[in-house]
């Protein structure tokens, strides 16, 4: 049988799994960021076209 994790084993999930969020959300905020780009430059050209 496997033994519960230790305290210790537990921050280090804990620690790993909050490096992982910042990691995504940062992610997240540059996606946004191109979409938010290509938004604009999807308006820009289509009022070039008219």
């Amino acid at each position: 049988m496997d033994s519960p994790p230790t305290a210790e084993e537990l921050q280090a999930e804990n620690e790993a799994l909050r490096r992982e969020l910042a990691a995504a959300r940062k992610e997240m905020h540059k996606l946004a960021t191109e979409r938010d780009i290509l938004r604009k430059a999807t308006k820009f050209f289509a009022q070039e076209m008219t």
